[in-house]
């Protein structure tokens, strides 16, 4: 027996939503840890200057 169109559907519009949502999680993921990254980086970089200019 096959399963009608209107749960066939629903299944579809399931998964798809799920894949978009995995996507956005992962994408966000990733651009907090990049500007992470990059907000430390520029501290050791201030850190640095500051320090110089302390030596001389």
């Amino acid at each position: 027996m096959q399963p009608s169109p209107v749960s066939s559907f629903f299944r579809f519009l399931l998964g798809f939503l799920t894949f978009i949502s995995v996507s956005f999680g992962v994408t966000y993921g990733v651009n907090v840890m990049a500007q992470a990254k990059d907000a430390a980086q520029h501290a050791a970089a201030a850190k640095a200057i500051m320090l110089e200019q302390d030596t001389n």
